[in-house]
């Protein structure tokens, strides 16, 4: 099995601030493939020590797409199975039927909000990270 190239992720930035994982593409017009796939949640595992955290990517100006299988492995994941919420951060209608097709179709989560506003995200994902610390079971 080929393991992922950690520069297959240049496009995405990942980082942690507050107990909450950030998400940013940094390229808007990128192809995500199985392999890159791979390497995110590889990156995401490393970050968050295998903890669920709120989960906020900000998906603005993104025309890219996934790979069906790319998609299929993202949501198999158990690390982002187990975020608390994925909060995707979109401001054309192409992106929010993208995530919404993503969300419906592979990721099968209740835990998934889409906006539209940075700052709403974020506080919802505060809202979550406040949730799971009040009632770490």
């Amino acid at each position: 099995m080929k393991r992922p190239n950690e520069n297959e992720s240049e496009n995405v930035e990942f980082w942690i601030k507050d107990d909450i994982l950030f998400c940013k593409f940094n390229q808007t017009d990128c192809h995500i493939s199985v392999d890159t796939a791979k390497t995110y949640i590889l990156k995401i595992e490393k970050l968050t020590k295998g903890q669920p955290l709120p989960f906020l990517i900000d998906a603005r100006d993104f025309t890219g797409n996934f790979s069906p299988n790319a998609a299929k492995t993202l949501a198999k994941s158990t690390i982002i199975k187990a975020m608390t919420l994925h909060a995707f951060v979109v401001n054309t209608l192409h992106n929010k039927f993208l995530v919404a097709s993503y969300s419906r179709i592979y990721l099968k989560n209740p835990n998934v909000q889409i906006f539209e506003s940075f700052d709403d995200a974020l506080a919802a994902c505060i809202e979550s990270k406040n949730k799971l610390y009040a009632n770490p079971n």
